[in-house]
Formats: structure tokens, C-alpha cells, sequence
């Protein structure tokens, strides 16, 4: 059973601190050694965008290179790129965004594998509305989106991932998001569907499992699924991916190497492997119902990355939706996930 640790952010970075000068002394040192290199992922959530990561460490990939990793949920992406740059962490686990717009703004950090290959947030709606307004799951991407005015929709924070997928959805269909719909931030996931339940909102954008928790209590039916690419401009968006100092990889290619390899060794395992793979991705979700589960894995399985190659296609999604222009070549460093899969 992987080990994973939960910070609050004061803690985190307080340990950062502490930690910064020692992570990569002692990482260099196991190497010398040939001990299994202890190395930490910072993952800004228990998601399923990270199931790569779940996989190479419960079927043992991440030992099979040497590796002793230890997971810690940082609770969101600020707290990931801190301990990363604060040297609590060797490794980060987020969004390739996040790694585009602190590059923008001058810090050396790059990733290096992908994990998930699609936005990966779903959009769901009240089942009474949806059949007050005639629309269904088979409706037409247009009729789903429209279905959508005047509802009061949950996301988590304005300008999040989840507020700008509505505007940008709205917007497709000629919808003012400030006077069309009633656009509600909510926060996390345990704010989401109490609102739901309640009628407080109609609608809501939030990714794998909260989506399903909606369907199987039979309240909701998902209207859009873009973990299976349904909108057409973000299929092939490049969500979650691992990145590091450019500093570290520098100094510890070796490393970034070995990390790389073993992710590689996941997605082909969780490709080739449906059913295993979700009874070992499960070990980590061990207290969501087996239904709702069940429902997440099949809704995520095709937006998990087949290898850790991170595709200029993805990045330029990246690039037009989320609004920051960064070189690739400066953000991205594809040389391990490209050695991983010769």
C-alpha cells in the first residue's frame, strides 16, 4: 500500500524549510550507495488525474528502478511548486499549466512526464432539470451546452480550471457566463455535492470521483464528459504531469530517469491491463463505494497517458485555452519519457 502523508499548508511549509537543504545531499548520497534513492512526490490531490503515480508505486515500478517513493498531498498546486522549489520535494504532481505560468514568470522548473491526456473535468446536471429542458446524455454537444443558461452552476474558485471550462463553454454557444448562468464557487469537492442535493445548483464542473458520486445517487447524469475528449478543442489537452527544478535534472538525470521509466512502466501496465489496473488503483479509493469507483475508472480509463511524452498538439491546448504563452521547449523536457518507451 503506497505511503502517503496529508499536509495542511502551514505545516508543508514549514517543513519545506527544514528540508530544503538536505533533499538532494541525501538523494545523491543513497545513490553512491546503490540504496533505493528516497525521493518525494508533492500531488496537489487524491485524484484520479494522478493514477500513473498509483500504479508504479503499488506494483512495485518505482523499487523495480530503485526508487523509495514517498507521496505527500500537498493540497493544491501553490503548495506543490513550494515544496518543489522549496526543496521538500523532489518531484511535483499537477497541472502542466501551473508549470507553464510559473516558467512564464521566471522560475526554472520544467516537467518531464505526462500523466492524464484530457482536461479531465466533467460537467454534470440536476436529472429533473435535465428532463424538464429534454435533454439527455445522447443530445448533441450544442443542445447540452445550451441546456446550461440560467442555471446556477458550482465550480471551485473564480479563475480555476473549472470556472474558465464554463465561460469558455458558454461562450461557445453565444452565452454571456455573467448574465446567462449564475456561476457559484464553491471550493472543494465536500461543498459540491451537499449544494447539488439541495438545489442550490442546477449544475456543477468537477472532475473524477465527485462526478460519479452525483450519478450513482441518481440525482445527476453527466451531460458533458470531457475525461473522454467530447469536447473537441480540448481532446488531447495535456492535464497532470510531474516536473522538477531544471536545477535538479541537471544534477540528477539518473534520477529523473529512473522516475520516468517506472511511470512508463504504469501507463503501458494500466493499458494493457483494464481490470487489474483498476483493482490496483482501487487500493487507493478504498473508501468510495465500489459502484461510484467502478463508474470513474471506466469514465477516466481512455484520458490516462498510454506513455509519459508530453505532445506539442497537448501543450498548445494548454497554450490557447488556458491563456499562457510560454516556449515549449523551455517548459517541457521530453528527453526521459522518450528514452523511457525506446
Amino acid at each position: 500500500m503506497r505511503r502517503v502523508k496529508t499536509f495542511a499548508a502551514g505545516l508543508l511549509t514549514s517543513m519545506l524549510l527544514l528540508s530544503a537543504c538536505s533533499a538532494e545531499k541525501s538523494s545523491n548520497e543513497a545513490g553512491k550507495k546503490g540504496k533505493a534513492e528516497k525521493i518525494t512526490i508533492a500531488q496537489s490531490s487524491s485524484s484520479l488525474l494522478f493514477t500513473p503515480i498509483y500504479v508504479a508505486q503499488e506494483k512495485g515500478f518505482f523499487k523495480e528502478e530503485g526508487l523509495d517513493v514517498e507521496v505527500t498531498i500537498a493540497g493544491g498546486s501553490t503548495n506543490v511548486l513550494s515544496a518543489v522549489v522549496g526543496g521538500g520535494a523532489e518531484v511535483g504532481a499537477t497541472g502542466l499549466s501551473v508549470v507553464m505560468d510559473v516558467n512564464s514568470k521566471g522560475q526554472d522548473v520544467q516537467a518531464f512526464a505526462s500523466l492524464i491526456n484530457q482536461y479531465a473535468s466533467n460537467v454534470v446536471i440536476r436529472k429533473d432539470v435535465a428532463q424538464k429542458l429534454g435533454v439527455t446524455e445522447d443530445s448533441s454537444i450544442d443542445e447540452k451546452i445550451k441546456a446550461l443558461k440560467g442555471l446556477s452552476i458550482g465550480i471551485t474558485q473564480p479563475g480555476g480550471g473549472s470556472d474558465r471550462l464554463v465561460r469558455h463553454l458558454l461562450k461557445t454557444q453565444n452565452l454571456n457566463p455573467d448574465k446567462d448562468a449564475t456561476i457559484v464557487p464553491l471550493g472543494k469537492a465536500e461543498a459540491i455535492l451537499p449544494a447539488f442535493t439541495n438545489n442550490q445548483i442546477q449544475a456543477f464542473v468537477f472532475s473524477s470521483p465527485t462526478s460519479e458520486q452525483a450519478i450513482t445517487s441518481d440525482e445527476g447524469i453527466l451531460l458533458l464528459n470531457l475525461s473522454k475528449g467530447e469536447i473537441k478543442e480540448l481532446d488531447g489537452f495535456t492535464h497532470s504531469t510531474l516536473l522538477t527544478k531544471k536545477d535538479f535534472i541537471k544534477k540528477n538525470p539518473e534520477t529523473i530517469q529512473k522516475m520516468t521509466n517506472a511511470i512508463a512502466k504504469a501507463e503501458k501496465f494500466i493499458s494493457e491491463n483494464k481490470e487489474e489496473a483498476k483493482e490496483v488503483v482501487r487500493k487507493s479509493f478504498d473508501k468510495l463505494d465500489k459502484v461510484t469507483f467502478d463508474a470513474a475508472f471506466e469514465n477516466n480509463f481512455e484520458a490516462f497517458a498510454r506513455t509519459p511524452v508530453i505532445t506539442k498538439s497537448g501543450y498548445e491546448m494548454n497554450v490557447q485555452f488556458e491563456g499562457v504563452n510560454a516556449p515549449f521547449d523551455k517548459v517541457v523536457n521530453n528527453e526521459f519519457a522518450e528514452k523511457s518507451i525506446q
